[in-house]
């Protein structure tokens, strides 16, 4: 299994750098106040890509924080419980 994975790793890493070989001529984008960017098309893409993967990345750091407050606090609630039941007498009480 582990040497399909990296087969599968190279065939993609061979792909995207013949991907950027056959894209390297310069593009231009146009962006606000007349600004140009000259620069090679896989090059702009790659940009592009790793902005839209911060992006969901940032996304989802809220969901993950929330997450791991929800877990404390029913890791709270269950070392108190847990201490309650600790603290409460064990089987019937006799008095006699």
């Amino acid at each position: 299994m582990r040497v399909l994975v990296w087969i599968v790793r190279v065939v993609v890493v061979v792909l995207l750098v013949w991907f950027a070989a056959k894209n390297s001529t310069p593009v231009e984008l146009r962006g606000l106040l007349d600004s140009t960017l000259s620069a090679p098309l896989a090059l702009i893409l790659l940009a592009f890509f790793g902005g839209g993967l911060l992006l969901g990345l940032l996304a989802n750091l809220m969901t993950v924080i929330q997450q791991k407050r929800e877990i404390r606090r029913l890791n709270r609630a269950l070392q108190q419980r847990a201490r309650e039941d600790a603290s409460a007498p064990k089987g019937p009480v006799i008095d006699g």
